[in-house]
């Protein structure tokens, strides 16, 4: 049977002619390999860094989208939290922090956002934070430069180069760190490698890049500046896990500060790239370090654990600089348990400050007489006002107050109509939100006191710049215009363009 099977082989191969399998091409040198290359062996130092991006002006949590997480005060209790580990801790900021974008009512409302999120910021221990384009509030770079905004890469139009770079220092470890901003209208990674190389002048412990330019700026620096440990930068499309190159690793942040980067960093030689690591002795005693300030009874247990998994280190990190990267979000467990200090105080005092400035606006006459107020629709418009009446925007207050959120100024503005508006309201009490509560009608067409419906004065058009108002990235992540436009009462009763009488 065996020489059958044999003859039968020899004959295909004598009738076909004998194949020779394709050459495969060389397999890529392992990305890990430079990394593991032991260095000069140093005393082991342990430090955390605490990594937000894209911030966006948010200053606390917003209930609206489908991730209810973040805001200063839980990440001040996270910073407090991982400082009580007894390991120097630095908080960072990669930069998008300040500007909230289309739902800044003006130009006063983005000077006092941007002040108000810098002096959070300092309050929660934020140690350094790298500039963006879309960080220019009022004021324009001098500010950035007032208020320690780092970028090696980029001088602001009609401004002065900002500072390259920081070195901060807890408890005898000196962190290094870079600002790497996203060039306006250009990309140039060997422009910003020289940038960043030319910015590591001191002597550190370790030297990171704060970075919110381009994926390909982040890898050209990542792989083309020596010495440098991480790039730790904001997201891009979608949010990245963390990135080992041949050099050093990029580590991404998720945006709007919902959740925060840990490095937990194990430094065992001289400045060059971090190894990531998520498994083994370094992540156990991360988490056991997390695990013992809620430990309770079996604080005992967890502490053993930790001092023998602590005693490990040394021997496992010399001549290595490793770390383990967890991404934490700010749910209700960082709630703060006191209010009436710190980061909360200045978040009422912010409160109030938005308040007066609503006031101010509010008190000034709008254009052709203010708001009529959606009573005044219903006489022409009942059909309209009818369907409205099942549309969510009916409702807005009503999701404010099941969150007890109802005097909330960042909130209000979106679940009302006419806050902070010239001939709109500012005062938070029952009886004065009550004729502007809701998305009403003049939310989306803007004040109509004075029409008539004989062409007097006409309504606004209605775009999807006037949705994304509120229904921002933020908001509203999965904002569609077309789709959410063909929900409204207005369209859904559009057929009868003429008023009932």
């Amino acid at each position: 049977m065996f020489a059958l099977l044999l003859a039968t082989i020899t004959a295909c191969n004598q009738d076909s002619g004998s194949r020779e399998l394709p050459e495969l091409p060389p397999l890529p040198p392992l990305l890990a390999e430079r990394a593991s290359t032991a260095g000069p062996e140093r005393p082991i130092r342990e430090l955390i860094v605490a990594l937000t991006g894209s911030v966006r002006g948010e200053v606390e949590v917003c209930g609206c989208p489908t991730t209810p997480y973040g805001g200063f005060e839980r990440r001040g209790v996270l910073y407090g939290q991982l400082r009580s580990h007894g390991v120097p801790t630095f908080a960072v900021d990669a930069g998008e922090m300040l500007v909230k974008g289309l739902t800044a009512r003006d130009e006063v409302d983005r000077r006092l956002r941007a002040e108000a999120v810098l002096d959070l910021a300092a309050a929660a221990g934020l140690d350094a934070w790298a500039a963006s384009p879309l960080d220019l509030p009022p004021g324009g770079p001098a500010f950035l430069q007032e208020h320690g905004a780092l970028s090696a890469n980029w001088v602001p139009e009609g401004g002065a180069p900002l500072a390259a770079a920081r070195v901060v220092e807890h408890e005898g470890v000196r962190l290094g760190v870079i600002g790497l901003s996203d060039l306006p209208g250009a990309d140039d990674p060997d422009g910003a490698v020289r940038a960043v190389t030319a910015a590591m002048t001191e002597p550190v412990d370790l030297w990171v890049a704060l970075s919110n330019a381009s994926e390909a700026v982040n890898r050209a620096v990542a792989e083309g500046v020596p010495g440098l440990g991480a790039v730790l930068a904001t997201q891009g499309e979608s949010h990245d896990e963390p990135l080992a190159t041949h050099g050093a690793p990029i580590i991404e942040v998720a945006a709007r500060g919902r959740y925060v980067s840990v490095l937990h960093l194990t430094l065992g030689t001289d400045s060059r790239p971090v190894e990531l690591v998520n498994r083994g002795v370094w992540k156990d005693v991360a988490l056991a370090r997390g695990r013992l300030a809620s430990a309770g009874e079996g604080a005992a247990v967890v502490g053993a654990e930790l001092e023998r998994d602590a005693a490990r280190l040394p021997g496992l990190t010399t001549g290595r600089n490793v770390a383990f990267v967890e991404s934490v979000p700010l749910d209700a467990g960082y709630a703060p348990t006191d209010r009436g200090s710190g980061v909360s105080a200045r978040l009422e005092g912010f409160r109030q400050s938005v308040l007066s400035s609503a006031a101010a606006a509010s008190a000034r006459p709008a254009p052709e007489g203010g708001y009529a107020t959606g009573s005044s629709c219903a006489g022409c418009h009942s059909d309209r006002m009818a369907s409205w009446g099942f549309d969510a925007h009916a409702h807005a207050m009503a999701s404010l107050i099941h969150r007890d959120a109802q005097t909330n100024p960042e909130c209000v503005a979106c679940h009302s109509t006419g806050f902070g508006r010239p001939g709109g309201f500012a005062e938070l009490k029952p009886e004065r939100v009550e004729a502007f509560r809701d998305v009403q009608c003049e939310a989306c067409h803007g004040p109509m006191a004075g029409h008539d419906g004989r062409g007097g004065k006409s309504s606004a058009p209605v775009t999807e710049a006037t949705c994304r108002t509120c229904h921002d990235e933020a908001n509203s992540p999965k904002f569609d215009y077309g789709a959410y436009r063909s929900q409204l009462s207005c369209v859904r009763v559009s057929g009868q363009s003429e008023p009932d009488r």
